[in-house]
């Protein structure tokens, strides 16, 4: 039932007029690539400082909650330009992607990763940098980057995992 929601919902996102309309252009997909990838760069920017901050490896004259405060809208915004081009770029081969492991694995990186980073991170990040010992502080750090460069390694593996179309049509049949 779900996996055939989800193969419904990838052949809708593959037949849209958006989905479409960038797969069909010479510059548009170029386009949108490029403010993927610049979302993923201030994005692991962020995450880095935090992360590094967390462990106490650097920016040690500001606190942990102070810096968090500081790149929070850097971290927001390029997480909601991700999202929405990523989406896009998405809809130009959702059903080619809805056979393929590595964006399987992408997407449940991202899932993870950002469940994680709004709960756990966030509530360790805000707090008093006295507050958690120094084991769970770089415990934390450490999911952190890991969650997130799974969501990278993912995204990088799509290049180079191909999902033949007739192996998703074979998971349409009962």
């Amino acid at each position: 039932m779900v996996r055939s929601l989800l193969l419904s919902f990838c052949q809708w996102c593959n037949n849209s007029w958006w989905g479409h309309g960038i797969r069909h252009s010479t510059w548009l997909f170029p386009f949108v690539e490029i403010f993927h990838l610049l979302g993923l760069g201030i994005l692991g920017g962020t995450v880095l400082i935090l992360n590094l901050r967390l462990m106490r490896l650097a920016f040690k004259s500001e606190s942990t909650a102070e810096l968090a405060g500081e790149v929070r809208p850097w971290m927001l915004g390029s997480l909601a330009v991700m999202l929405v081009s990523g989406f896009l770029l998405f809809s130009t081969e959702a059903v080619k992607m809805y056979g393929n492991w590595a964006f399987q694995f992408k997407m449940l990186f991202l899932l993870l990763a950002v469940i994680y980073t709004f709960t756990i991170h966030r509530k360790v990040t805000l707090a008093d940098d006295g507050r958690f010992g120094r084991v769970v502080r770089v415990f934390v750090a450490i999911v952190s980057l890991l969650l997130w460069s799974g969501v990278g390694l993912g995204g990088r593996a799509l290049g180079y995992v191909t999902t033949s179309v007739s192996s998703v049509s074979e998971l349409k049949r009962p």
